[in-house]
């Protein structure tokens, strides 16, 4: 289970190479807010990047902007590679986030540290403040 969890961090590290954190911190609830709130503090331009880990998962910034950038972006905080079941496990919360696909939107859930769910800082539309 660690060996999966270590690959998807070391394939993100690649796929969103070149951010300001690095991909291997380890983040307790306090620095993984830090990081959230100067994340949302930036408006442009918004870039995928991995936050850290916290609770030994990877925790990644999601962009994704539809047919419409950046007026439709949305940035969303969240693990990668858990299921619902694994979620509950680390203590995370599953929410429905509306994703821009195109000229259409569609809900996707995800696995979202529960501080972020209960502070509200999971999710960001930096371009319709």
């Amino acid at each position: 289970m660690r060996l999966v969890f270590n690959a998807c961090l070391a394939t993100a590290w690649v796929v969103l190479g070149g951010f300001a954190f690095a991909a291997g911190d380890q983040l307790d609830d306090n620095a993984l807010v830090s990081r959230a709130q100067s994340v949302q503090a930036v408006k442009d331009p918004p870039v995928d990047r991995v936050l850290g880990l916290h609770r030994g998962l990877p925790v990644v910034v999601d962009v994704r902007c539809g047919d419409v950038c950046p007026q439709n972006t949305v940035r969303f905080i969240h693990y990668i590679g858990q299921t619902e079941a694994a979620c509950a496990q680390t203590r995370g919360d599953i929410v429905s986030v509306d994703v821009p696909k195109g000229i259409t939107s569609g809900q996707e859930k995800f696995c979202v540290p529960h501080i972020l769910v209960r502070q509200k800082l999971y999710i960001d539309r930096p371009f319709q403040r």
